[in-house]
């Protein structure tokens, strides 16, 4: 309250200078005030609308539609315009607060989805690699022992480690199964259109069916294979007494190939996956149970043909490939150094002793080598490429795009703005 003495010697000009350095909320005192001509120069209309022009115009465009908007509704008094600008601008701080709050929260949420989702890639991904590898080695071990008579054990055991990897594919299909059947869902389309694994790979290339029939007989070829080595599993006719695990594996190289051939356009990795992998593994097959059943004089030379084959040609064309890429890098490209130096290395890595330990095969079934010398390269193979993949599964995934960064965005982003700041700590 503004004493009556104090106001009476000022003149009018001199207290609306004093005025016009006031808050809306201190100008809003003085009206209330008991001193009439107080309260009577406080409501001067241009008191208002420069509050009005100082409070709601930070920039020139802000400012000529507030003029606008105050000759629009010119018969209210200022102090009106003011007072309902304000409301609005306390209501659209509140909204602003509340759709910050929703989007943190929506940020919080989409990273533990991708926390999740890393979880899930990394079980069905790298671990299904290890696990493979590891029960390859297992087993390789295992039967080295058991033809060297050292360990006297039952095929089933000898197996196991692969009964272990069945039961972890198992287990894989069930998630994908899971996750595709709940896609339609706005929660599960987000690890679906993101999962990896090659369950879901052969889900979008061919159908649920299909994938379901093959993981149905390609699963079973290894218990009937045990089965079929205990003579457990025994068939009227003599000369077909390992055919259940071939036929079984046969159905699956065939549910894939009608798969394939079911699309409309193939792809070059449907092409080349056909060439190099399902074409030459069903022939070996056809030609393994041919010497094990009704031509046990089959050349073990002939009974290996595709996998040789195979494996030649694919050393001859990485090798030009290397050789075209380090030409190519001499001349001055730095990227196909690189892609040469890789090709080179899965050369000597991958198909070499792949080949070794084949004509090593040949040799030993055609009795000129020991069961050492091909259970020996292979177990070392074997070894060092369980030894990748368990390096492999501690190297950090990839980082996700864009899109996908959002949570990390919005949590690392400064914050500038007046609606950020109203956020509680």
């Amino acid at each position: 309250m503004v004493p009556r003495s104090a106001v009476a010697p000022l003149p009018d000009e001199c207290w609306q200078r004093v005025l016009s350095n006031l808050e809306a909320t201190e100008l809003s005192g003085c009206i209330s005030s008991s001193c009439q001509r107080m309260s009577k120069l406080s409501e001067n209309p241009e008191l208002w609308q420069m509050l009005l022009r100082v409070d709601f115009s930070a920039s020139f465009t802000h400012r000529a539609m507030l003029l606008t908007w105050m000759a629009m509704h010119r018969q209210f008094h200022p102090r009106q315009l003011y007072v309902f600008k304000r409301r609005e601008h306390l209501l659209d701080l509140e909204i602003a607060r509340n759709e910050l709050q929703q989007r943190g929260e929506q940020a919080r949420e989409q990273e533990r989805k991708q926390r999740r989702l890393r979880a899930l890639n990394y079980f069905l991904v790298r671990f299904g690699h290890c696990l493979f590898c590891l029960a390859l080695v297992a087993s390789s071990t295992l039967l080295w022992l058991k033809l060297l008579e050292v360990l006297n054990s039952s095929f089933y055991i000898i197996l196991a480690p692969f009964f272990a990897f069945e039961a972890f594919v198992l287990m894989s299909a069930a998630i994908t199964f899971a996750i595709y059947l709940q896609r339609s869902s706005t929660g599960w389309t987000f690890y679906w259109n993101r999962l990896q694994g090659t369950i879901r790979w052969f889900i979008l290339l061919s159908s649920p069916f299909e994938c379901l029939l093959v993981l149905i007989f390609g699963l079973a070829v290894v218990p009937l294979t045990a089965a079929t080595l205990e003579k457990d599993l025994r068939l009227p006719w003599p000369h077909f007494v390992y055919l259940p695990p071939f036929l079984s594996f046969w159905l699956a190289v065939l549910t894939c190939a009608a798969s394939i051939l079911r699309r409309r356009s193939c792809s070059s990795s449907c092409v080349g996956s056909s060439l190099f992998l399902w074409i030459p593994l069903g022939m070996f097959s056809a030609l393994l149970f041919l010497r094990l059943s009704v031509c046990p004089w089959l050349p073990p030379v002939v009974m290996l043909m595709p996998i040789l084959l195979v494996t030649g040609a694919l050393i001859i064309f990485s090798g030009f490939l290397s050789m075209a890429s380090f030409w190519l890098g001499w001349r001055g490209s730095r990227d196909w150094m690189e892609y040469a130096s890789t090709t080179l290395v899965v050369i000597l890595t991958v198909l070499l002793p792949l080949l070794a330990i084949q004509l090593a095969l040949v040799g030993y079934l055609r009795g000129l080598v020991q069961v050492n010398w091909v259970f020996a390269p292979w177990t070392c193979w074997l070894s060092g490429l369980l030894g990748f993949t368990l390096w492999q599964s501690f190297v950090p995934l990839k980082p996700a795009s864009a899109a996908l960064d959002m949570p990390r965005y919005w949590r690392h982003q400064d914050l500038h703005s007046d609606a950020e700041s109203l956020l509680p700590p």
